[in-house]
């Protein structure tokens, strides 16, 4: 969980660059951004010297355009479960090292690693713990096994999701020009607003029995990822949460078309996994 919180920590801790060559959809400005008002600012501070920097003050809002900037990355984490669109903008457009290339920058290639990691975890831990009294087979396997087939699901529902959302988004912007699309870009906005998951393992420190509390994580993670791309996008909740519920939607069915054609007891495992777990995942 440190680890995971060491990789957000370096994505916050780099100080913001201008923005170039950036082509979107809706493109955003060729340099940082205020956060406030979204305005673009020619640079987000001033360094005079080795830890004394002024911070820009935005022309358009008179706010300082990016206050993140001195804020300790506490504070940061706590904005992002507040779902504050400018601690969004803080990291979306002035952080994020944005190129041509259709690539995802490093340290948040290792957040999507991780955070899939721990999603294997966490339904690992709910089988062992409320799945063996309904049927047995599955946790009869070997543990290799075992976590190689919770692996696979996990990184389809992580494909599904995205790949949803990147159809939706094409849907969405189908009368402007393809190539201005940067999907990777989307990408990286939703792996970043899905940093609530790594919240789950308050439910094994503290032993919960009930698994509403991951139903709360779900949500804190939906919304967040619905005010991501309602910042990234430049759209509002309406589409958003309209482009989030199609990738949920693809989730379920790629979860379905798994579960269907790998696991030998189908019914039994779908009933637990839709009526008895409220969802192993969402």
């Amino acid at each position: 969980m440190f680890y995971i919180f060491g990789c957000l920590d370096s994505l916050a801790g780099k100080i913001g660059h201008p923005i170039s060559h950036l082509q979107y959809t809706i493109p955003p400005p060729l340099m940082p951004i205020c956060v406030e008002c979204d305005a673009p600012v020619a640079t987000l501070y001033t360094e005079y010297s080795k830890e004394n920097i002024r911070l820009t003050s935005c022309e358009k809002c008179n706010h300082f355009a990016d206050k993140y900037i001195e804020f300790d990355f506490v504070i940061i984490f706590i904005d992002m479960l507040l779902h504050k669109p400018q601690v969004y903008r803080h990291l979306l457009f002035n952080r994020i090292t944005y190129t041509d290339e259709k690539s995802i920058e490093p340290n948040i290639m290792k957040l999507a690693v991780l955070l899939i990691l721990f999603e294997v975890y966490i339904k690992w831990f709910r089988l062992e713990k409320y799945y063996t009294g309904s049927d047995s087979t599955f946790m009869e396997q070997p543990l290799f096994y075992q976590y190689l087939y919770i692996l696979l699901l996990c990184i389809i529902e992580f494909v599904a999701v995205h790949l949803g959302v990147h159809i939706a988004v094409r849907w969405l912007f189908r009368g402007q020009k393809s190539q201005s699309i940067r999907h990777n870009y989307i990408t990286m906005a939703l792996i970043v607003s899905s940093f609530g998951k790594m919240l789950l393992i308050l439910m094994v420190i503290w032993d919960y029995k009930q698994l509403e509390y991951s139903w709360l994580v779900s949500i804190i993670v939906l919304t967040s990822n619905i005010e991501a791309l309602s910042v990234f996008l430049h759209i509002g909740y309406l589409k958003a949460c309209s482009i989030i519920g199609f990738g949920i939607a693809l989730k379920l069915l790629a979860q379905l078309l798994f579960l269907g054609t790998t696991y030998k007891g189908t019914d039994s495992l779908l009933s637990f996994t839709y009526t008895g777990s409220k969802l192993l995942s969402i």
